[in-house]
C-alpha cells in the first residue's frame, strides 16, 4: 500500500472512530488499535439517491449524470426566469451524491450513509449503538447479524421478538459484546427497510493468534457489499408478491412487458421479482437488453491494489432475492472464511454468495499491472424457458495502481477447457449444467483444524427437528405463500424476549395441526443443554420446478454443517425429483415429516461431518434437498429463524426458536420498552367516561364547594395523614 493511501485510510479510520458516520471500504493492515468500548450515534431517516444534502438548511436538490458527458449538474430554480436549471457541480458536491444506479429512489438510512457506516470493533470489545429514529412513521430495529448476543437476547434486534420497534422520535441503545470474531454485517429487521438501504458491515477483528489457521500478510483487507437494487421502496416490490401481480412488475400501465421467469442451472425459479440493477458497495449500473450500460458514467466502486501483494476481500450479500456469482477476472480465489468462521483453504474460480451469506477471499496481485472487473453475476442459464446468452451483472474494479486509471476490458477466465475446470463453490445444485464448472456445496468445505461438534451423552440429551422451509396454501386459497412446516409466521403483538409468550397467536392443533396450513406464531422449543440437530428441508407443494432455493438464518447461534441432501436430477441437471431420505408419503405438504430409514434417528444419519464441517449462520437450502445442522442450545432466549430473502421472511417463511423457559433466560434491563394490543368493552368505556376514581372526584368536587378554605384544609390533612402513616410504618 502506498504512503498516500495508508494516510488517506488513517484519516478515514479516524474520522469513522470520533464521528460513527462513515462507510469505508477497507480495513487498515495492521490492524487499528484495540479499544474496550466503541460508541456509534447513529440517526435513522429517508433520504434520495442521486441528490446532493445542504446540511445547513437540512434539504437537498437532484443531481443529474449526463450519459453522454459524464458531466454532474444539480437542479436549481432561478427566480428571475421562473425555470428550473442545471449548475455545475464542484468535486467536493460531486462527492457526496449516493449515486446507487444514478437513478433517483428514496432510501432509508443510517446518518444519509448508503452502505450504513463501517463498523470495525475488536473481538470482545463491548459495543454501544445509540438509534434515533427521526423516521416520520415506522418504526425500526437493527439486527446484528452473526453476533449471537449470550445473556443479551432482547439486544438480538429483531423487531416483535427481541425488542419494540423503536417507534418514530423515540431513541433506544444497543449494547452487547463482539463475541464471534469475522465478517459480519448489521441490517433492519422490521419490515423491509434492509433493502431500502438501511445495512452496514460490521467487522470483529481477531489476532492472528486466535485464529485457528494462519493467513498470508494481507496488503489491505477490503469490505464489499453486493446487493440487487429496485428502483421502487422494497414494500411496493414485496406488495406485488403478496398480490400475485409480480408479472406486471415493469409497471400496472405496461400492457407490452411482462417479468419474465429466470431459472437456475435445474430448472427451479430464482425468485419473483425481476432485475433492475446490482450494487456493489452502494455503486452500480443498470443495462439494456443488449447489455449496453445506460449510463457508462455512473461510477462503480474500485479497489486499488499494487502488484505482487496480496488482498483480502470481506464479502457480504445484502440482498433482496438474487444470488451472485462472484468472481476476479484473471485472479484465482482463495476463500478462508464463510459468515466468520474459518475455513481450510479453498482455491476456486468463483463462489455463490447469498442474502445473508459471508465469504472472505483473498487474492495475489500477480498479474500484469492494470485493471480488471470484479463481479458479481446472477445465477440464471434460462429465461421464461429460454437460454440466456449473460446474466444479469454488476461490478467493481480491481485496479494496479501501476497502471492507468480506466476501465477494465478484461475477460473472465474461460471454463472450456477440459484440463482447467472451473471451480464455483456453495452452489444450491449439484451441477452447473456445464461439464466444465466443478460445483462444491458447502457442506464439503472444511474447517481448518477438527471441530468440537457436539455429541450428545445420552439419548435424552439429543433432540432432532425436521423443518420444511417451503411455500403452502390452504384448502379455501390454493396460492402457494411462503411458510414454515405450513404455518405462515405472524409477529407476535408484543416481543416474547420482553413480555413472554402472552403476545403470540396461538398454533392450535384445530387450526394448524397434521398437514393443515395456518397463520400463527409458530415456533419450536429446545432445552438447554440438549444437542440439538435440525434438518432444514424445501419439499413439497411449492418445491419442484417452482420451488426456490431458500437461504436459511438461525439466530443466537453458528451451527455445524453436517450435510447436505439434493434431489433427484435429469441427465442435463434438471430437477426430476425430491429427495427420498425423507418421508413424505403421500403428503402433498410434506410437514414435520422424518428420515425414511427410521435407523437413522437419534443422531444416527450416515454420512454426517463430525470431524471438521464448517461453522455457519446462514446455510442455502437446495429445492427438493436438505440441509443436516447442529449446535448446543447453551443460549436461551428466543431466537428468530427464517428465509433471509426480504420477501419471503415478511410473507411469512419464517418462526421462533424457543430456548429454555422464561426463568432460564436473562430478563432485559430495568426500563427496558414494552409495548402490545390493547382492547376493552362497551362497559369499560362507559365506568371511564364517568371517571375511574369517584373518590377522588367526590373529595374534590366537595373540597372546591367549601371555597378555598375547605380545599387548602383538605390538601393539609392529606399531606399530615401521609407524613403519619410514614412514620408509624413498621
Amino acid at each position: 500500500m502506498s504512503m498516500g493511501r495508508a494516510v488517506v485510510l488513517c484519516v478515514l479510520w479516524c474520522t469513522a472512530a470520533a464521528t460513527q458516520e462513515a462507510f469505508v471500504n477497507s480495513i487498515p493492515v495492521p490492524y487499528p488499535p484495540r479499544q474496550d468500548l466503541y460508541e456509534f450515534n447513529w440517526t435513522v431517516e429517508h433520504w434520495e439517491t442521486m441528490f446532493l444534502y445542504n446540511k445547513q438548511r437540512e434539504a437537498g436538490t437532484p443531481v443529474i449524470i449526463d450519459s453522454l458527458t459524464g458531466a454532474y449538474s444539480k437542479r436549481t430554480y432561478n427566480g428571475s426566469t421562473k425555470s428550473c436549471e442545471l449548475a455545475d457541480m464542484t468535486e467536493e458536491e460531486i462527492g457526496q451524491v449516493t449515486t446507487a444506479d444514478g437513478y433517483h429512489r428514496r432510501t432509508t438510512l443510517i446518518n444519509k450513509q448508503f452502505p450504513g457506516p463501517t463498523i470495525i470493533v475488536w473481538k470482545g470489545a463491548q459495543v454501544a449503538i445509540h438509534v434515533t429514529n427521526k423516521l416520520i412513521q415506522e418504526g425500526v430495529s437493527i439486527h446484528w447479524h452473526g453476533i449471537t448476543q449470550q445473556n443479551t437476547p432482547w439486544m438480538d434486534g429483531v423487531g416483535s421478538v427481541s425488542q419494540c420497534p423503536i417507534n418514530p422520535g423515540e431513541g433506544f441503545t444497543y449494547r452487547f459484546i463482539a463475541s464471534e470474531g469475522g465478517t459480519h454485517w448489521w441490517h433492519a429487521h422490521l419490515g423491509t427497510f434492509r433493502t431500502d438501504g438501511l445495512y452496514g458491515a460490521l467487522i470483529v477483528l481477531e489476532d492472528d493468534n486466535s485464529l485457528e489457521a494462519p493467513l498470508p500478510v494481507f496488503g489491505e483487507e477490503f469490505v464489499m457489499l453486493v446487493h440487487d437494487w429496485q428502483r421502487e421502496d422494497s414494500q411496493e416490490t414485496y406488495l406485488r408478491v403478496e398480490w400475485e401481480a409480480t408479472r406486471f412488475s415493469h409497471g400496472y400501465g405496461d400492457i407490452n412487458t411482462c417479468r419474465t421467469r429466470l431459472d437456475q442451472a435445474d430448472g427451479t425459479d430464482i425468485g419473483p421479482v425481476h432485475f433492475t440493477s446490482g450494487l456493489i458497495n452502494g455503486k452500480g449500473r443498470s443495462y439494456d437488453d443488449n447489455d449496453n450500460a445506460e449510463n457508462r458514467f455512473v461510477p462503480l466502486e474500485k479497489f486499488s491494489v499494487v502488484g505482487n501483494k496480496t488482498y483480502r476481500f470481506r464479502v457480504i450479500s445484502a440482498a433482496m432475492v438474487f444470488p451472485f456469482r462472484v468472481s476476479v477476472d484473471q485472479h484465482e480465489l482463495t476463500l478462508v472464511a464463510t459468515d466468520g468462521n474459518m475455513i481450510r483453504e479453498q482455491r476456486a474460480e468463483s463462489f455463490i454468495i447469498n442474502t445473508g451469506e459471508r465469504y472472505d477471499f483473498y487474492i495475489t496481485t500477480n498479474q500484469p499491472a492494470g485493471n480488471y472487473w470484479i463481479r458479481a453475476d446472477t445465477i440464471e442459464l434460462h429465461e421464461d424457458g429460454d437460454a440466456v446468452t449473460r446474466q444479469h451483472h454488476t461490478e467493481a474494479i480491481l485496479h494496479y495502481e501501476e497502471a492507468p486509471d480506466v476501465e477494465p476490458t478484461s475477460q473472465r477466465k474461460s471454463c472450456t477447457d477440459d484440463n482447467d475446470n472451473c471451480t464455483v463453490v456453495n452452489c444450491p445444485f449439484r451441477q452447473y449444467g456445464d461439464a466444465s464448472i466443478e460445483c462444491l456445496p458447502v457442506h464439503e468445505l472444511r474447517s481448518p483444524v477438527n471441530q468440537s461438534v457436539p455429541i450428545p451423552e445420552s439419548a435424552d440429551r439429543f433432540e432432532e427437528h425436521f423443518i420444511n422451509f417451503h411455500f403452502a396454501g390452504s384448502d379455501k386459497n390454493p396460492g402457494q405463500r411462503s411458510s414454515v412446516n405450513g404455518h405462515r409466521f405472524v409477529p407476535p403483538s408484543s416481543p416474547p424476549q420482553v413480555t413472554g409468550d402472552e403476545g403470540l397467536m396461538p398454533c392450535t392443533d384445530e387450526l394448524c395441526g397434521g398437514e393443515k396450513y395456518c397463520d400463527c406464531s409458530y415456533h419450536v422449543t429446545i432445552t438447554p443443554g440438549n444437542v440439538v440437530q435440525m434438518v432444514l428441508y424445501n419439499m413439497g407443494s411449492g418445491a419442484g420446478l417452482a420451488g426456490t432455493a431458500h437461504p436459511v438464518h438461525i439466530h443466537g447461534h453458528h451451527f455445524y454443517v453436517l450435510d447436505m441432501g439434493f434431489p433427484e436430477y435429469e441427465s442435463n441437471g434438471r430437477y426430476k425429483s425430491q429427495n427420498p431420505d425423507i418421508d413424505c408419503g403421500t403428503s402433498d405438504r410434506c410437514n414435520m415429516k422424518r428420515w425414511l430409514d427410521q435407523a437413522w434417528e437419534g443422531g444416527n444419519k450416515p454420512g454426517l461431518n463430525l470431524l471438521d464441517p464448517p461453522q455457519k449462520d446462514t446455510v442455502i437450502v437446495p429445492v427438493g434437498g436438505y440441509v443436516v445442522v447442529r449446535f448446543t442450545a447453551d443460549n436461551p432466549g428466543w431466537w428468530f429463524v427464517h428465509c433471509h430473502i426480504e420477501i419471503h421472511q415478511v410473507e411469512g417463511m419464517a418462526m421462533m426458536i424457543r430456548e429454555g423457559t422464561d426463568g432460564q433466560m436473562n430478563p432485559p434491563p430495568p426500563g427496558f420498552p414494552t409495548c402490545g394490543e390493547f382492547d376493552w368493552s362497551s362497559e369499560e368505556f362507559e365506568r371511564a367516561k364517568k371517571g375511574y376514581s369517584s373518590f377522588w372526584s367526590h373529595t374534590l368536587s366537595v373540597a372546591a364547594g367549601g371555597g378555598i378554605g375547605a380545599a387548602v384544609g383538605f390538601i393539609v390533612g392529606l399531606a399530615l395523614g401521609i407524613i403519619c402513616c410514614t412514620l408509624v410504618r413498621p
